[in-house]
């Protein structure tokens, strides 16, 4: 029978189990699997030294020999016999290994006794018995909240309950909703209108929709009558802009019949501006002092230019423009040749900088004037 000692008088004692390994009280045979955590292996009991630990395939040495290397071998392992420790290899961390000894019996330390270093500076210390008093209070605490937690779900299933009862009244709003939208969609049906390209009147209107679907709707634009297709026939719903139809060749509206064909006779280069320097009999070469502004935005279409009294040798011309007097820049990429002999430019003249803002000015540049050339005229033409 092992002695039990007990310091009785402590509120909170040291029990020691220690056997004597006598026949009468013999050491306990023990065969224990245990993990290597830190490479180190705590038994549960205090090892007899002179039974020594059998690990199998691995072997045991002695602390003199560990002092003289310093390190382990991965088959080498090292016993403290005074708190029952194994040392094994790093290499072995995690594993487990079955450890057979013979055990003297262990110390049950209380936990008021086991600290913990908390912070160094300055030390604070916790013992083990301070931790299982803060892990019981948090468990009351979490049988309150557990109690909390079971009411609140009575009370949600209340909640749901209304909510059913909710979900019911709104499934029959649903209902209504649906049997409200059947009603609209019939009205829809019955009143939508379908724009349709016009036609002239309403021969032109049958041939060009013989198969018309309920909603159609085709303004003749003779009268100005729209008309809708009810399913079975067109039937004319009002005359749209009666008092201020817009005019076309047929009837009179925001202007008469005569002057809407008269603005249509209009060419479409009406919108075209064209701007003309008439250069001085005999020309200097250098810039001309002819400065002229334009007031649209627009795009230069072409240039060209002729001449009264023809060169005997080339001309070349350049067109320059500035916004602000100052800064002149070419708009030609080829510019403006007059060949010897020749009345007209050759044609070759392109423009580099089309584009033209409202407010840019324009001049003449005459880069190469040819001899006895006389009465240039330059036209350029800008589409607004």
């Amino acid at each position: 029978m092992p002695n039990l000692i007990t310091q009785l008088q402590y509120n909170d004692p040291l029990t020691i189990i220690a056997r004597n390994g006598t026949p009468e009280d013999p050491y306990k045979d023990r065969s224990d699997s245990l993990p290597v955590i830190n490479g180190l292996i705590t038994l549960l009991e205090i090892p007899s030294l002179a039974d020594k630990v059998l690990i199998a395939g691995m072997n045991e040495i002695d602390q003199e020999i560990f002092e003289q290397r310093k390190k382990l071998e991965l088959h080498e392992f090292l016993v403290n016999y005074s708190i029952g420790s194994i040392q094994v290899h790093p290499s072995l961390e995690g594993r487990t290994l079955l450890c057979r000894y013979k055990g003297r019996g262990l110390i049950m330390y209380p936990a008021s006794r086991i600290y913990a270093l908390v912070s160094r500076n300055p030390d604070v210390v916790i013992t083990l018995q301070d931790y299982i008093m803060e892990i019981e209070r948090k468990l009351a605490e979490n049988q309150s909240l557990i109690g909390r937690v079971e009411q609140l779900i009575s009370e949600t299933r209340l909640v749901i309950e209304e909510s059913k009862k909710s979900t019911d009244n709104a499934n029959r709003a649903a209902e209504e909703a649906d049997r409200a939208r059947d009603k609209a969609h019939d009205a829809y049906e019955s009143t939508r209108l379908v724009f349709k390209p016009p036609v002239a009147d309403m021969k032109e209107l049958y041939a060009t929709y013989p198969y018309p679907s309920v909603g159609w709707t085709v303004q003749t634009y003779k009268d100005g009558v729209r008309y809708r297709c009810d399913g079975s026939d067109w039937i004319p719903i009002d005359i749209f802009g009666e008092n201020i139809q817009p005019v076309n060749e047929f009837r009179d509206g925001l202007m008469t019949v005569a002057e809407h064909l008269k603005l249509k006779s209009f060419p479409m280069d009406l919108k075209d501006r064209i701007i003309v320097f008439c250069l001085p009999s005999y020309i200097f070469q250098g810039v001309q002092e002819i400065i002229v502004p334009f007031d649209f935005d627009g795009e230069i279409v072409s240039v060209k230019a002729i001449c009264k009294i023809h060169g005997d040798t080339e001309t070349e011309i350049g067109i320059e423009k500035s916004r602000n007097i100052v800064d002149w820049t070419n708009i030609l990429h080829s510019n403006l040749y007059f060949r010897a002999l020749s009345n007209f430019d050759d044609k070759t003249v392109s423009v580099a900088s089309p584009k033209v803002d409202k407010g840019d000015m324009f001049r003449i540049n005459v880069i190469k004037s040819g001899v006895n050339i006389q009465g240039i005229t330059i036209e350029i033409k800008i589409k607004i």
